[in-house]
């Protein structure tokens, strides 16, 4: 009976060492996840931005497509830049369904084939430059 006594008047709980021991790993382990999220988040916007800067592209080759439609001749060297629209008056940013917000500026230089070859686009601040078929950021 005594060792039921016992028993009873025991407290569980923590010491205050193996909750202090605890916080500790805690700390450690957000101290290695959170940079490696920040990476994560990072990489995850810079693949939106070149993938709205491969949408910007499109659209402005539907524009310049539209322009060849109606009667523009092709020279290479033509540029497609932020104040060109269709003949209906939509805007490249209008056809891709980008915020203006974010993309402020963008140009690109057309071959003699009517093909867009290269140019930039700017989003947040960051220049996405198209060349040989490729995207490069420099921010």
């Amino acid at each position: 009976m005594e060792n039921v006594k016992k028993l009873l008047k025991k407290k569980g709980g923590f010491t205050l060492v193996e909750l202090i021991v605890v916080l500790v790993i805690l700390a450690i382990l957000a101290a290695i996840l959170v940079p490696t999220l920040l990476g994560y988040i990072n990489k995850a916007q810079d693949e939106k931005n070149y993938s709205t800067a491969q949408t910007v592209r499109v659209a402005a080759q539907s524009v310049y497509d539209d322009e060849v439609g109606h009667g523009t001749t092709i020279t290479s060297g033509d540029t497609i830049d932020k104040d060109d629209q269709t003949k209906s008056g939509q805007s490249v940013t209008d056809l891709a369904g980008v915020d203006t917000s974010k993309v402020t500026n963008y140009s690109f230089k057309v071959d003699d084939k009517g093909q867009i070859i290269s140019g930039t686009v700017t989003i947040d601040g960051a220049t996405y430059t198209l060349d040989s078929g490729s995207w490069t950021a420099s921010k």
